[in-house]
């Protein structure tokens, strides 16, 4: 009976390595302990790696099980332990991504030097990509329509560039140069990733993009889908005609599948330039859907963790360009078990890669810094700023400056147009660039003073991120909307102007106006002209400088 049980006991214990997604092998050994995995554990120091999770060549299940040998049952009859392996047998993929990069706008633009210079002193298999919003944010990157970071990321060996919300600013023109086979208007290397976007007309991809590419390393083929979220809402409608963007959940799912079932694929992995609040989405995928691993982007956040599912959880991660700057998520692929067994999660710290540096980036960048008309450009002197002003403290400014410069009744933006503080001192074009970055032209349109007044209210009530100019102004005795001191006619039509970037959302009131105008004005050209006619030390709060 005694001996009986013994062999009910082991076969058991078996049948239940063999359910868990073929994650052990059983052998002829006597005895093994099953180590396990569950939590993931973490340290912040600001000048090295910040490693979430250890890479390991040990096998991760539930639970810690060990199974005894016995001497009625011999190992001959029933194999209990894991095989072991050796070193060879297991293949390490580095997988690397920057996200909203802006230029340098948070850092500088010659931090892509110690990027660079970190992912190419990584020994080994190694995938970088850059995940959406890369280019639009300093003067030098605008200056050149991203050019210069189209030359860097080829020189530090990215593989891929996702298209995030911001590479539309300038139109999609811009980016398809970048792949049009014309060296004289700079190339990638690289595949531009959008998965997800499509012509409206035919639901074909954009005809410079592709969903995915792939990397073989030791006979193991990753494939690597990039995509955006649905982020029509962060991009001026003007930029998106007929354009539309897919469910990027099923998107992912379809290449997935296609790369598993068509491609011989082993390893799924989604770039993705959108934030984490739908990764459980991604992570519940399963079968040749599954996603092994993931990247965001967009909301600018320091995330490095993983969703718990059946078998290896998957690992996502995203930078917040101020602490940490890359990102690297590392898979371990056992050959022998052909499956992932392992993963860890590094976040490389911008203080570790401000003090290393790639010479052939550094003159990539200095050539174009060094560049005349650049020069000249970013060098003119608009004003000196009487003190350090927050990026809030300056957009009622901003829309003080549409109104007088545009000859509208009233002007409006977005606070978030304005990115980074305005620093005290001589204040010239190319940080007025960094601190209002964004190619925004002004629309109009005519609103009744009864459209005005409720739309004034419902933003005053928390309805969006849109800041009026400093005519108007709320009084609560009489419950009217006054504008330049005078109460606004409510059957009157004054002329309002915005910014494309607010004008042009469904979720605001501009559109529903009359007589619907683009202008000829740039709104940081506006800006310029206002600084350049301070003839004192500029305050924000002194209102516009049109002259009268």
């Amino acid at each position: 009976m005694k001996k009986l049980l013994s062999i009910l006991v082991v076969l058991s214990l078996s049948l239940g390595f063999f359910g868990c997604n073929n994650f052990v092998e059983i052998t002829t050994e006597p005895q093994t302990t099953v180590e396990i995995t569950t939590e993931i554990s973490s340290t912040n120091v600001p000048t090295t790696e910040v490693t979430t999770v250890e890479p390991t060549t040990s096998l991760s299940t539930t639970e810690e099980t060990t199974v005894e040998p016995t001497t009625e049952v011999t190992t001959t009859e029933v194999n209990t332990t894991i095989e072991p392996t050796t070193e060879d047998e297991f293949v390490t993929i580095n997988l690397f991504s920057i996200n909203d990069f802006h230029g340098g706008a948070y850092t500088d633009i010659s931090l892509i030097s110690g990027i660079g210079a970190y992912i190419n002193s990584v020994q080994g298999h190694k995938i970088a990509v850059s995940n959406g919003d890369i280019f639009q944010g300093t003067a030098i990157s605008n200056y050149y329509h991203g050019e210069i970071l189209v030359d860097i990321l080829n020189e530090a060996g990215f593989k891929g560039f996702v298209i995030g919300n911001h590479e539309f600013d300038w139109g999609l023109d811009a980016i398809e140069n970048y792949n049009d086979g014309d060296e004289t208007n700079g190339e990638f290397n690289q595949p531009i990733l959008a998965a997800n976007i499509v012509y409206e007309d035919t639901l074909e991809p954009l005809d410079f993009t592709q969903p995915y590419f792939i990397e073989e390393f030791e006979g193991v083929r990753i494939g690597v889908i990039g995509m955006m979220g649905q982020l029509s809402n962060s991009i001026a409608a003007s930029r998106t005609e007929n354009i539309i963007f897919l469910d990027p959940v099923l998107t992912a799912a379809k290449y997935a599948k296609e790369l598993r079932e068509e491609q011989d694929v082993d390893v799924v992995v989604l770039y993705i330039h959108d934030s984490s609040w739908n990764n459980d989405e991604f992570a519940a995928l399963s079968g040749s859907e599954r996603i092994d691993a993931m990247f965001n982007g967009h909301s600018h956040q320091d995330e490095g963790t993983e969703i718990y599912r059946g078998g290896l959880p998957m690992p996502y991660a995203q930078m917040n360009n101020f602490d940490t700057s890359l990102v690297r998520i590392q898979l371990t692929y056992d050959l022998n078990l052909d499956m992932l067994t392992d993963y860890s999660i590094s976040e490389i710290s911008t203080i570790l890669l401000e003090s290393i540096n790639d010479n052939q980036i550094d003159l990539v960048i200095e050539e174009y810094a060094t560049n005349l008309d650049y020069v000249n450009f970013i060098g003119e002197v608009l004003t000196t700023s009487e003190g350090d002003f927050y990026r809030g403290d300056l957009s009622e400014w901003g829309a003080s400056v549409i109104r007088d410069y545009a000859g509208v009744d009233i002007g409006a933006t977005n606070s978030g147009g304005f990115r980074v503080s305005m620093e005290a001192g001589e204040l010239t074009m190319g940080e007025l660039i960094t601190i209002y970055p964004f190619d925004n032209i002004i629309k109009t349109s005519e609103m009744t003073g009864q459209q005005i007044q409720n739309f004034y209210i419902e933003i005053m009530n928390g309805g969006g991120d849109i800041v009026f100019d400093d005519g108007l102004f709320y009084n609560y005795s009489t419950n009217r909307l006054e504008i330049n001191g005078n109460p606004i006619v409510l059957n009157q039509t004054y002329t309002v102007g915005a910014v494309d970037y607010i004008f042009d959302k469904t979720d605001y009131d501009f559109i529903e106006g009359q007589n619907i105008t683009q202008t000829i004005y740039f709104m940081r050209d506006l800006l310029a002209d206002d600084l350049r006619n301070e003839t004192d030390l500029f305050n924000p709060y002194d209102g516009s400088n049109y002259p009268e």
